[in-house]
């Protein structure tokens, strides 16, 4: 039983068309990397986005709930400081000359 010799044009164009899926194969990696650095990025901007969003919300529902408190204390002492700034300070010994 004899084995048949493969002409070398046979064995090149073998290495050609592996090189050539491997080739392909290598540029559709490439282009999913792209695509995931893209994307990523994209998505790293909207998650961003989302972040400050939702913190300066809670923030704003943070100061409006302790507003509630913290307003009438504060109306109260600027009163209070209203009261003391409309006196008049008199010093005894005052070392002005007349």
């Amino acid at each position: 039983m004899r084995i048949p010799r493969i002409p070398k044009w046979v064995w090149w164009c073998g290495v050609a068309f592996l090189a050539l899926q491997t080739y392909f194969f290598q540029e559709l990696v490439s282009a999913e990397l792209l695509f995931a650095v893209i994307f990523g990025g994209f998505l790293l901007v909207v998650l961003a986005i989302y972040v400050i969003t939702e913190a300066g919300d809670r923030g704003l529902n943070w100061v409006e709930a302790s507003g509630k408190l913290l307003i009438p204390k504060i109306h109260q002492r600027w009163a209070r400081l209203e009261a003391i700034s409309k006196k008049t300070f008199h010093h005894p010994h005052s070392e002005s000359a007349p």
